[in-house]
Order: structure tokens, then sequence, then C-alpha cells
């Protein structure tokens, strides 16, 4: 719902939490040499919040959502873009200047326009999570 577009620069493993963060960006830049994207969840059994499945399987096609949570695979970079996970596997030295490169190229449509698309599109996604931040207290 950030009135920006978002792109997260993936530079090695991204496991767990941080998968989940790079989820709710925009846009993914994933090393394509080295490291892996994983939700690593069924085999360390920690299940899943409601808002995180809500949010995995509202921005994940439901073939990978359902293969990324229930089997913890490693997507590599050329079969995290297959699976729809990331937008541009890279060579590392062009991770972070080519998220910048789509972030700047996206720079004019910030404001509350993108940000209430935003919203009005993840509400679901938005409600789950807000309620497992408010149960927490």
């Amino acid at each position: 719902m950030l009135p920006v577009v978002t792109v997260a620069a993936l530079q090695g493993h991204t496991f767990a939490a941080g998968a989940m963060f790079s989820l709710a960006h925009d846009l993914r830049v994933m090393r394509a040499d080295r490291g892996f994207w994983c939700l690593p969840e069924s085999a360390i059994n920690i299940p899943f919040t409601r808002g995180m499945s809500a949010l995995i399987q509202a921005r994940l096609a439901p073939q990978t959502a359902h293969e990324a949570m229930t089997t913890a695979r490693r997507f590599g970079g050329d079969d995290a873009l297959g699976a729809g996970i990331v937008d541009h596997p890279v060579p590392e030295g062009a991770v972070r200047s080519t998220a910048l490169q789509l972030a700047a190229a996206q720079v004019s449509k910030a404001g509350t326009t993108l940000a209430t698309i935003k919203t009005r599109m993840y509400s679901p996604v938005l409600d789950l999570l807000h309620a497992s931040s408010d149960a927490r207290g």
C-alpha cells in the first residue's frame, strides 16, 4: 500500500521472513548465478499465519505458491523467474543497479493514486496482516 513502486534487490539467499518481505515489493531483482529464494516453514515446522498465507497466495501463481509453501523448495534465479517469484535474474554485479533503474523508471507513478490502487488490489491480504499485528498487541 506504499504510494511508490518498490523494488527488492535479492543479492543472496532470501529465506523465510526475507522471502516474505520480498513478496511485499512490487518488483524483485535476484542474483541469477548464486543464492536461493525459499519459504522453509514446512521443513522447520512453523506454520504460516493467515496473513502470510494470503500474501504468498496473492503474489504467486497458485501452483508456485503451493510448491513453495508445502515443499520448502529452493528456487535459484532462473527457476525463480520461471515460477514468477522474481522479475529479473541478473549477474551479481547488476543486482543493485538494475533495482535502482527499475525504481527510477517508476518514480512518476508515486502518489495517492498508486497507494489507492495497491490498497484496493490487496485489501483482503492487508486486512489479515493487520489482524495478525493487532492480535499481538
